[in-house]
């Protein structure tokens, strides 16, 4: 892993930068605690429901919000510059990794259908799943965006200007945030195939980090993964399932070994294509 990072300039890895992601958590957490208990004693009605779920997503901005005061404040970085490369999003990028993906997640639906057809229930009004899927979009965008900046771009950035700093990056960022989903009582009730599952995913954030210089190409990834699994699908034991959203398919019950195989695929399948590509730049 020789290839630079491209989000520039890095932020030196130590006490200070360990303080600053504390410091993030602490402010996305506790603004969202002073959020949501604002928010359920003025509007009973966010305790539940399709307004709960948009009362959840818009903490989000507390997470962005602390980035920016300590990339900004900290590390004198401008979030421009800390977000972008060139300092100007590259909305190519972020579409062709968002349609790629969006591809193969359909593909593994169909398939998950194909081989377990009594597991789904068509669920599906066209009027309802509209009318939730315009609401939802945009908070759904902040969540994937947010995640990512925290992930792929401040952890990212801490431990690149480490020796092998490039490993440990992926290693280290990836690890912390298949702590923070995977080890949910939701993932947990799987067994180890939950955590196994978001360790999986994250190593692959990571790896398409590194192999395309920014957060662009991973955020694509993240936005098309929750639009799959708050919109397309739903399934029993979620807990965005008591949420109001609406999807439509619903399987009865999450088969977690067959989606850690489907997830295994498309990263082998990633592998193999950035491994040809190279081979035919370098020939």
């Amino acid at each position: 892993m020789e290839k630079n990072y491209g989000l520039q300039p890095k932020i030196p890895f130590g006490l200070k930068s360990l303080a600053g992601f504390i410091l993030i958590f602490v402010i996305w957490q506790g603004g969202s605690f002073l959020w949501l208990n604002l928010v359920n004693s003025l509007i009973p009605a966010t305790r539940s429901g399709l307004p709960s779920f948009i009362a959840l997503f818009l903490t989000f901005w507390f997470l962005i919000l602390g980035v920016f005061l300590i990339t900004r404040y900290f590390f004198k970085i401008p979030f421009r510059t800390f977000l972008f490369e060139n300092k100007r999003p590259d909305f190519r990028k972020f579409a062709t990794y968002f349609s790629w993906y969006f591809a193969a997640l359909i593909l593994y639906l169909l398939v998950d259908i194909g081989v377990h057809p009594q597991a789904f229930t068509l669920h599906f009004d066209p009027l309802r799943w509209l009318g939730v899927f315009i609401v939802v979009i945009p908070l759904i965008f902040v969540q994937s965006a947010s995640e990512e900046i925290l992930f792929r771009g401040y952890m990212y950035r801490m431990f690149r200007s480490l020796k092998g700093g490039a490993f440990w990056s992926v290693l280290i960022s990836s690890l912390t945030f298949a702590l923070v989903h995977g080890l949910n009582p939701e993932m947990l009730s799987n067994g180890i195939w939950g955590p196994l599952y978001y360790l999986m995913g994250a190593f692959f954030l990571g790896i398409v980090a590194y192999r395309t210089n920014g957060l662009a190409a991973t955020t694509g990834i993240h936005f098309a993964t929750n639009i799959f699994n708050f919109t397309i699908w739903g399934y029993g034991t979620s807990t965005a399932d008591h949420m109001g959203l609406q999807s439509i398919v619903y399987r009865h019950t999450l088969d977690m070994p067959f989606a850690f195989c489907g997830i295994f695929a498309i990263v082998i399948s990633y592998g193999v294509f950035q491994f040809f590509k190279h081979k035919r730049s370098r020939s």
